[in-house]
């Protein structure tokens, strides 16, 4: 059961939600959620990270110029998802749980 409720913002945040409903043809309510999901993940990567040991970095680099150079579609994804402008941890989430 879904219970719809309000949420009061300013008179700007309004506007730039429904134009960005209106631009990305989705619902506000799902823009917000997409933007709350983002939000939180953001914040559970600032509070989340942990120290990986030298050794562990040298062992994923070393797999990963292995795989890159065996397939080339392989390595140019992985390059488009490095140099991306939002990184995939940070976009993903705000998409994820959306079955529509």
């Amino acid at each position: 059961m879904v219970v719809n409720t309000t949420v009061t913002v300013d008179d700007e945040t309004r506007r730039r939600l429904k134009r960005l409903a209106a631009v990305l043809d989705e619902t506000q309510g799902r823009i917000v959620r997409k933007a709350v999901a983002l939000y939180e993940s953001q914040l559970n990567a600032k509070t989340t990270h942990r120290k990986v040991p030298r050794r562990v970095l040298e062992e994923l680099e070393r797999a990963s110029t292995t795989i890159r150079g065996r397939d080339a579609r392989w390595a140019k994804v992985s390059e488009v998802i490095e140099h991306a402008a939002i990184p995939l941890e940070e976009f993903s989430p705000a998409s994820w749980g959306s079955e529509d």
